[in-house]
């Protein structure tokens, strides 16, 4: 089984037989490298065009951009109507759950103390 990078070290000697005319390798050398040479569908990108991004832009790019704003607004309001009523419930249970404790251990004996004493804790 060939490693990864004998296959790359082929591929790079494939491509630079089909832009070289002369490329040195070893005579003991006996990796498929005709498999990558005949492949015609392997091309290096040239890379020299320049593109104008103006020309990219649609001309109804205004009304698409109205279409997606509705679409993005339906949807928004829609996952607000599914998640916002059990968000708030739970909020709400939180909130509840907190304000117990706190008058449990700090209000209810602050108001026994002024039952026993007369008088108001300083907190």
């Amino acid at each position: 089984m060939m490693s990864s990078e004998d296959d790359v070290i082929d591929q790079a000697d494939a491509l630079m037989r089909r832009h070289r005319c002369f490329v040195a390798r070893s005579a003991d050398d006996n990796s498929p490298v005709e498999e990558y040479a005949a492949a015609d569908d392997v091309e290096i990108p040239m890379l020299t065009e320049v593109v104008d991004a103006g020309s990219l832009t649609p001309e109804n790019i205004n009304e698409i951009l109205a279409t997606l704003q509705n679409d993005i607004r339906d949807e928004l309001s829609a996952w607000l109507v599914e998640t916002l009523p059990a968000a708030v419930a739970n909020a709400s249970q939180h909130i509840l759950t907190e304000l117990d404790t706190k008058a449990r251990h700090t209000l209810l004996p602050n108001l026994l103390e002024i039952l026993k004493n007369g008088t108001r804790q300083k907190l």
